[in-house]
């Protein structure tokens, strides 16, 4: 268990008390951490970027419409799609029998955009940006 940091232990273990004391208020709590740990570890599989980054390109595809475009099955795509959808990733419409599926809010687009052009930085194969 992490100890509190205290005004004294800060005076006393701090190297630089000036520059920890105003961001104690704003840390992230074990909580709060672990559950944007867990929405980034939504992003870290492959397939799921590629999923991602088309729905990005376009306002919304049907299942099938995407299972074509990544060349994949329509059950490893629904998989993946029901791990984004339960993690607030990818939102779903329903027409009838056919699932539309889209991203969830531009908070999703933005994060996908910055590591898409921080990953073009370093590249020549660079991708896309959204």
């Amino acid at each position: 268990m992490a100890q509190v940091l205290t005004e004294d232990r800060c005076n006393e273990e701090c190297l630089h008390p000036e520059s920890v004391r105003p961001i104690l208020p704003r840390l992230l709590s074990e909580s709060q951490a672990d559950a944007t740990a867990e929405w980034f570890a939504t992003f870290a599989d492959p397939t799921r970027t590629r999923i991602l980054q088309a729905l990005a390109l376009t306002p919304e595809l049907c299942v099938c419409d995407l299972a074509i475009a990544l060349d994949m099955s329509v059950s490893a795509l629904s998989h993946q799609l029901r791990h984004l959808r339960e993690r607030g990733v990818v939102a779903r419409r329903k027409a009838g029998r056919v699932a539309y599926h889209s991203l969830a809010d531009e908070h999703v687009r933005h994060v996908l955009a910055d590591a898409l052009a921080h990953v073009a930085e370093d590249r020549a194969d660079a991708v896309p940006v959204v």
